[in-house]
């Protein structure tokens, strides 16, 4: 009896110990969570997170693409603008009214939440509307007819305001957004105007964007100035001087170390053409763009290239000082965008190419490979 009593409280001693040691273990789930994330795991091809619904991104207006379950989707080929890299994605009218806001940001920060969109709908197979048959009539039971201010005569009231969230019917539920210089307002407010000086961005997403603080406006490191000046030596336009234009230092890869992005050009004239900057020489000049990202360990990334070398001697005359008009190539970069669109802790960069006649808006992110890669682009032009 005594034996059996031993071996009684001897298993009680134990499941006690067990369920002890269970309440100290942490679940796996948690263990994860308090872990520093490992972002070069991420694919820009895979979501982040589960059961993301559809985050959309516009900026000046023009849609640039997504983001959801399945990754990024881009409204244009993300390759080059003759080749392309065959990956655009078709979107759909139905879906972006089928919103019930959208956040408006301007200069990195939340300037109002918009219930209503405005679209030009009013002509069919123009530049900026819609490219299907009938589909001004079939919009004429959603929303009003709306002006601009200063529109009058023929130009007025091709718009068409609409209050969120609308779902279209079977006649427009396969209406294709466009994929060039097509525009979509987002009024907010009373103060809101069509105009804005700043970079408009806009998305149905209401995460916090601008999760860290970025230096704007800093100088370009050293490795940086040696980069570019080894590129313009090996293409053979070293009597070219460095000229960089922008600089930003924050911690972009979400590493808790500080990361630098550095956009170099030529000048630019008054009318925003090039201009060759020499070191006093009239040969081996030319004009160049480029996007560096450097990583805390020093290394750089070349995310964007474009080197014109000048042939022959260039002869300026009172006519010409050193500018160049030509409209074959990127005439400027800019940056109009950082920050966390997706919500995985690392910073998304978004870049406006201008040329002649026509415009491309870029978005880069970070593969698993831990180097950035365009992921959204949107054509604009006149």
């Amino acid at each position: 009896m005594r034996n059996h009593l031993k071996i009684i409280m001897l298993l009680l001693v134990s499941l006690t110990m067990v369920t002890v040691c269970a309440g100290c273990a942490s679940p796996v789930s948690d263990i994860q969570q308090d872990s520093k994330s490992d972002t070069s795991k991420l694919d820009n091809k895979k979501a982040a997170q589960t059961d993301t619904q559809p985050q959309y991104f516009f900026i000046n207006g023009s849609l640039l693409g997504s983001y959801d379950d399945d990754g990024w989707h881009s409204l244009c080929d993300t390759g080059k603008y003759e080749t392309g890299a065959g990956d655009s994605t078709t979107f759909y009218a139905k879906d972006l009214l089928n919103q019930d806001s959208y956040y408006v940001y301007e200069n990195n920060k939340l300037a109002g939440v918009s219930k209503q969109i405005i679209w030009l709908t009013e002509e069919a197979f123009g530049l900026g509307s819609f490219e299907a048959q009938g589909a001004p009539p079939k919009f004429a039971k959603y929303g009003e007819l709306y002006r601009f201010e200063g529109e009058s005569g023929d130009t007025a009231y091709r718009y068409r305001i609409f209050d969120l969230p609308i779902k279209l019917d079977d006649e427009l539920s396969k209406l294709k957004i466009p994929d060039y210089s097509f525009y979509t307002e987002f009024p907010f407010g009373e103060k809101w105007t069509r105009d804005c000086p700043d970079d408009r961005l806009v998305t149905n997403s209401g995460s916090n964007l601008f999760t860290k603080t970025m230096t704007y406006g800093v100088g370009p490191t050293a490795e940086g100035r040696q980069l570019l000046t080894d590129l313009l030596k090996k293409n053979n336009i070293e009597n070219t001087i460095p000229n960089f234009t922008e600089c930003v230092l924050g911690d972009f890869d979400n590493d808790g170390k500080k990361e630098y992005l550095m956009f170099a050009e030529s000048p630019r004239s008054e009318m925003g053409y090039p201009l060759l900057y020499s070191n006093g020489k009239t040969d081996n000049l030319g004009v160049f763009n480029f996007i560096f990202y450097q990583d805390d360990d020093g290394s750089i990334q070349t995310l964007y290239s474009d080197l014109r070398p000048l042939k022959g001697v260039f002869k300026p005359n009172k006519n010409n000082n050193m500018e160049l008009m030509q409209a074959d190539y990127c005439i400027w970069i800019d940056l109009f965008l950082a920050a966390d669109l997706n919500a995985d802790g690392v910073y998304e960069i978004g870049v406006k190419k201008t040329e002649w006649d026509r415009g491309h808006y870029l978005t880069y992110a970070m593969n698993s490979g831990g180097e950035y890669e365009v992921v959204m682009r949107s054509n604009f032009g006149t």
